[in-house]
């Protein structure tokens, strides 16, 4: 059996995977479909595949992954080629050169428990570029999924911090007719119009999230919010865990964000969710408003940019 954790990208899902794997003695595999790891990632990432169509090249190769085989120096070990060994135009600075020298000073650090985690008999998989085929990978492959869904504002302000942007995944929901048939167009008028920086990265975290979540139960996807395991004492993991069918739930400790384990408060504290979150005050008003006309834009409720947490079905605005 395959398990399957599934997200957009900045949405907690390396620390989810790491936290159930280190306490199931699962063998992680990282980003299988990342574009640049694979030709068969940079195929198939950000597609739409409705449950009924066959890819047999899709699913040979995932269930080759998953046992072992595929781009293991990335799915393995979460480093590219082009990190470890930039090409010359690529290495002309100290900035350049510092860089390299942190990706294999990283390298070298995780290689033992890597590789030790490579033993491991039962994989534990996480995508940030499968949602819209997560109904095809339900009905394909013998998986256990559950979608990990975080605040837009928050992932927002993540990927604007970090230098993302929205470019290539965009590119791909505008030319997806299979996307625009499974939604009924929803998303055709929101891509044809000019967007901002924070409207693009915007754009793409609703439409990796919004169609997907609507279509969880129907398709056997245990839909599970970032906010609500973050705030946890342990119920909402024990939730995830019997979605993934798996035994134990991670200890606290585990299951403090990478954000706050270098904190000096303790783990018990750190865990618990603050009424006003870095990204409520890090966006500027402009930025929020971006935000809140993308959402605007497609009726998407889950979410609203003055309030931090999710609103499911039967809460009230």
């Amino acid at each position: 059996m395959i398990r399957l954790i599934a997200g957009s990208g900045r949405s907690g899902t390396t620390w989810i995977q790491d936290a159930l794997a280190t306490a199931n003695r699962l063998r992680p595999i990282f980003e299988p479909l990342h574009p640049y790891a694979s030709e068969i990632g940079n195929r198939y990432a950000h597609n739409a595949i409705s449950a009924d169509e066959d890819k047999p090249v899709l699913r040979e190769f995932l269930i080759g992954v998953c046992a072992g085989c595929g781009p293991r120096l990335w799915t393995q070990y979460r480093q590219q080629a082009r990190w470890l060994f930039p090409p010359l135009a690529k290495f002309r600075t100290r900035q350049d050169a510092g860089r390299c020298w942190r990706h294999w000073a990283k390298f070298l650090t995780e290689f033992p428990r890597m590789t030790l985690n490579g033993w491991r008999a039962d994989p534990l998989v996480k995508c940030i570029r499968a949602n819209l085929m997560l109904p095809w990978i339900a009905r394909h492959l013998d998986c256990r999924i559950v979608l990990i869904v975080r605040h837009p504002g928050a992932v927002v302000e993540s990927e604007l911090r970090n230098g993302w942007n929205a470019n290539f995944a965009l590119e791909r929901f505008r030319n997806d007719s299979r996307l625009h048939e499974l939604t009924n167009g929803r998303y055709v008028s929101l891509l044809a119009r000019p967007l901002n920086r924070v409207e693009a990265l915007t754009a793409r975290w609703v439409i990796e999230n919004q169609w997907v979540a609507e279509s969880a139960t129907a398709c056997g996807i245990t839909v599970m919010y970032y906010e609500r395991l973050r705030s946890s004492d342990g119920g909402e993991w024990s939730r995830l865990c019997s979605a993934l069918d798996l035994q134990i739930v991670p200890n606290i400790d585990l299951l403090t964000p990478p954000s706050q384990q270098s904190g000096r408060q303790p783990a018990s504290i750190a865990l618990v969710q603050s009424k006003a979150p870095r990204w409520m005050a890090a966006l500027s008003a402009e930025q929020r408003d971006s935000v809140r006309r993308i959402l605007d834009a497609v009726a998407f409720v889950t979410y609203q940019m003055d309030d931090p947490l999710p609103r499911t079905c039967g809460e009230s605005a």
